[in-house]
């Protein structure tokens, strides 16, 4: 998952194109809002282009793609799900990811998205959806070695482990006892040695790893979600993904995010993340605590901090 301000997933690309071959109570006051307030029935939101979202993307899968000119991946397909339910169409604008924040904030599109993780940095820079799915880390290994539905970190000890460098858990994996640790430059060269035996469990990004499983339906390889660990947060811990709209776009906002309430309601999120291989029942389970409270959000789901508005109803659109 993207966790920084404008960090890209550590080799997310060189991975995907192996795979073409291979608790704070309710806030009051003028910076909350009651998620019951709402105000009439409002008409469809303005958009940098009438008629159409336009998405502010990468292009690196599963998250977001381009195929014939139209966005595709897990992300993409979701807003086009809810544009579709908003009358709107999607636009794809291409570019570095350390570019899609200031586009957004300066009008050039109207929306981000591609595994953004939820952090607080963020929530001072975009309006911030409710998550659309939740990321954990996962330990890639070959099936023929025995696990359950997860695996805990202490089920490393005594094994060959390889990750690579840069990732944000590397820290946590040098303090597991008893591992024999491998960095590497790419994850390529990670992958190939897990496939030869040469190191047992790989640690990298879970959402690429599922999208290249996909595209290989014959790499002899499965991923299983790692069991929380407070002892090892990063490692161990859940991310949010959200998509991100301009703070002054507040329409566009609510009926995104009543879009994303949508998804969750119908299922419509699953579908999308197993349609691009990311089809484990952990992508739908949240995280037992939520950082976001007393940020962006209340406990009782509220909207906070420098984003508070008082939100519009656009639920009929999704009913």
């Amino acid at each position: 998952m993207r966790t920084g301000v404008d960090g890209a997933g550590l080799t997310r690309r060189s991975l995907v194109g192996r795979a073409a071959t291979l608790g704070l109570g309710a806030l009051t006051g003028p910076t909350a809002f009651a998620p019951w307030a709402f105000a009439a029935a409002p008409a469809r939101p303005k958009t940098v282009e009438d008629g159409f979202i336009t998405i502010a993307m990468s292009g690196a899968m599963p998250g977001t793609g381009m195929k014939d000119g139209a966005p595709m991946g897990t992300d993409a397909d979701m807003v086009a799900a809810i544009a579709k339910r908003l009358g709107l169409g999607v636009k794809p604008a291409l570019m570095a990811w350390s570019a899609t924040i200031e586009a957004v904030k300066t009008g050039r599109a109207d929306i981000m998205c591609g595994d953004m993780g939820w952090s607080k940095a963020r929530a001072n820079a975009l309006l911030l959806t409710d998550a659309i799915y939740y990321d954990s880390n996962y330990i890639t290994m070959k099936k023929g070695r025995s696990a359950g539905a997860y695996i805990d970190v202490s089920d490393l000890a005594g094994h060959r482990v390889g990750t690579g460098n840069g990732y944000d858990y590397v820290p946590d994996l040098k303090k597991v006892p008893n591992i024999d640790l491998k960095l590497y430059d790419n994850d390529d060269a990670c992958l190939r040695d897990l496939e030869a035996g040469r190191i047992d469990y790989a640690v990298l990004d879970g959402t690429t790893i599922a999208y290249v499983l996909l595209q290989n339906p014959d790499a002899e390889l499965k991923q299983v979600p790692i069991t929380p660990n407070t002892q090892y947060p990063a490692l161990s811990g859940k991310g949010r993904a959200v998509m991100g709209m301009n703070m002054e776009n507040t329409d566009l906002f609510d009926a995104v995010d009543a879009g994303v309430k949508w998804l969750w309601a119908s299922k419509t999120n699953a579908a999308c993340l197993a349609r691009y291989g990311l089809s484990n029942p952990d992508y739908m389970v949240p995280a037992p605590t939520d950082p976001r409270i007393g940020v962006d959000r209340s406990a009782a789901g509220a909207i906070l901090g420098p984003a508070a508005h008082q939100p519009k109803d656009y639920s009929s659109f999704f009913a």
